[in-house]
């Protein structure tokens, strides 16, 4: 079963590596195949094995980047961080209150007003009230300012006499406003934290790109690195069968008489030596297969999984021009996301001291606020003061007709209010934390500089160093090629013993195996340059917009039943 997943998995490389923004094949210009002929190596790379995957560069890094499992567990903390960043604004929701209540009071009759028609003081005085309020209130962003508007009314039935109806509406409207002058105005609370949550959000985009490029290197580098133990592979069989033939050559003079036995002896401890060369490269070769699954297949890795890469990507040698440091350092404070990052905590720390010295101010806030109001009901029964009838009689909904009659009752208040608080050890205190801490950041931000300063200084003379240590590395391999044939030539004619060639052989094998990590070397040191000016993204048309999207199915399906 894991098999046919993995086997699915990688029929879509090609399709993955089409929509992800890689290219299919991305070589220097002017680049020269370590294998081809031309370049002087007689030997050409190891033949595929049976049943093993093709995967060029390009591919690896385009299936990685949907695979890998840094990369998806990164993959999540900006979309964390961008919900955070919207439930900020949540403070600025309007929320609406509500209240409805019911009070039955009864009570002794002690009122004259209640005995004026005679009533006997010991009857019982009833009063029924429904009562209830709603409204919404909202704050308004960036000032600090609350508005408010909320409407109340009540029920009232009595059997009091004085009181001429019963039941006996009210209602009311009210709107009200109250916006800060001082502490509060602007670097509130809830504005600061839509600030700060917000340049959180974009670093973690930076970050996240950070860990991309992190990634895309991490995959640039173990694919050279198979390619890498796949040639040493090549090397150490190539060195075997040179030895198999040095053996059968040794052995052949030896029974005519022509070398010794310890000559004989000599061939077969460099035959053996072959082998257990042989061996340890091999074993290499599947380590770093396993590394480079890993990051291609991320958890499609399994224990059983008995697939192949076949990196089909050959390392490419070009001529190296020193690099422009002045250019490359100030393409690195352009493109590295750390850089960006850090901006981000410099600003956040810009919020936080606003907002601690606005802290530090005192708090002197105005307000107003307009009621406007009705009274209406059915008349009361009990009413004894049959003198004074009332003019007319309505329902609760004639409460509202004269919300804004000029002769009804209505309220204005306008308020301020003051608070300072003495000593305000607090505010100083922040105001002083928010200034270190701002220090530190910019400090950070100066202190990352330089190490990118470094960093491309450094890398700028690995690549250098490295183009010159292939150089070399083939001088002495093309060099170490007519040796072996000299000396093999000197066997041939007697003037020479196995040892003398085996010692050439190893001498071949050593230029070879340096070639092959020069060339290694160089690939990286390519994509580590790239890496510190933070341009390997765009070196291989990596989409962060594109690697960042989740596969909300697959989410889905990772839910615990």
């Amino acid at each position: 079963m894991h098999c046919l997943r993995i086997s699915l998995l990688i029929l879509g490389i090609t399709l993955i590596g089409a929509v992800s923004g890689v290219p299919t094949e991305a070589a220097p210009a002017g680049g020269r195949d370590i294998y081809d002929d031309e370049a002087g190596d007689p030997t050409g790379p190891l033949p595929a094995e049976p049943g093993a995957q093709p995967l060029s560069i390009n591919e690896a890094i385009a299936v990685g980047l949907q695979n890998n499992l840094d990369v998806q567990v990164n993959r999540y903390q900006p979309y964390i961080g961008e919900l955070t960043a919207g439930a900020a604004w949540g403070a600025y929701d309007p929320t609406f209150n509500g209240e409805v209540g019911y009070d039955s009071s009864q009570f002794r009759n002690v009122n004259i007003l209640n005995n004026l028609g005679g009533e006997d003081y010991d009857q019982q005085n009833i009063v029924a009230t429904v009562s209830g309020q709603a409204g919404i209130s909202a704050l308004i962003p960036y000032w600090g300012a609350s508005v408010d508007i909320g409407l109340d009314s009540s029920s009232a039935d009595t059997n009091q006499s004085f009181i001429p109806f019963s039941p006996l509406y009210n209602s009311g409207l009210t709107i009200g406003a109250s916006i800060p002058l001082m502490r509060g105005l602007i670097w509130n609370e809830p504005w600061t934290q839509v600030k700060t949550t917000r340049l959180a959000y974009d670093a973690d985009l930076d970050n996240f790109t950070t860990s991309v490029m992190n990634t895309v290197q991490q995959i640039i580098g173990n694919y050279w690195n198979l390619v890498a133990t796949k040639e040493q592979v090549r090397v150490a069989q190539k060195s075997l069968e040179s030895n198999q033939a040095l053996l059968d050559q040794t052995q052949t003079q030896y029974e005519v008489g022509v070398v010794s036995k310890v000559e004989v002896v000599q061939a077969e401890a460099g035959l053996a030596n072959s082998e257990f060369d042989l061996i340890v490269a091999k074993n290499n070769y599947r380590d770093a297969q396993d590394q480079l699954i890993s990051d291609v297949l991320g958890n499609h890795l399994h224990a059983s999984t008995d697939l192949l890469f076949d990196p089909t990507t050959s390392p490419q040698f070009t001529s190296v021009q020193p690099v422009d440091l002045n250019e490359a350092v100030a393409t690195a404070f352009e493109k590295r996301p750390e850089l960006a990052a850090a901006q981000r905590r410099l600003d956040q720390g810009e919020v936080q001291l606003k907002f601690a010295k606005n802290q530090r101010l005192p708090q002197l806030d105005v307000g107003v606020r307009y009621r406007t109001g009705g009274t209406d009901g059915l008349a009361n029964d009990a009413y004894t003061f049959t003198q004074i009838v009332p003019e007319q009689e309505g329902n609760f909904g004639d409460t509202f007709d004269s919300y804004f009659q000029a002769d009804r009752p209505r309220e204005f208040v306008a308020q301020a209010q003051v608070s300072i608080p003495l000593g305000n050890i607090a505010g100083r205190k922040n105001v002083s934390k928010a200034r270190i801490e701002l220090r530190r950041a910019n400090s950070q931000i100066v202190q990352l500089k330089q190490q990118i300063i470094v960093a491309v200084r450094s890398a700028a003379r690995g690549l250098l160093a490295s183009a010159q240590g292939v150089q070399a590395a083939e001088r002495r391999r093309v060099a170490a090629v007519e040796q072996l044939r000299a000396e093999q030539i000197r066997l041939e004619h007697g003037e020479s013993t196995p040892y003398d060639v085996l010692l050439r052989q190893s001498d071949l094998v050593d230029a070879e195996s340096q070639k092959i990590a020069a060339l290694q070397a160089f690939r990286n040191a390519q994509a580590q340059l790239d890496r510190q000016k933070g341009t390997i993204l765009d070196t291989w048309n990596v989409s962060i917009a594109n690697v960042r999207q989740l596969d909300y199915q697959s989410l889905s399906a990772s839910k615990p039943q």
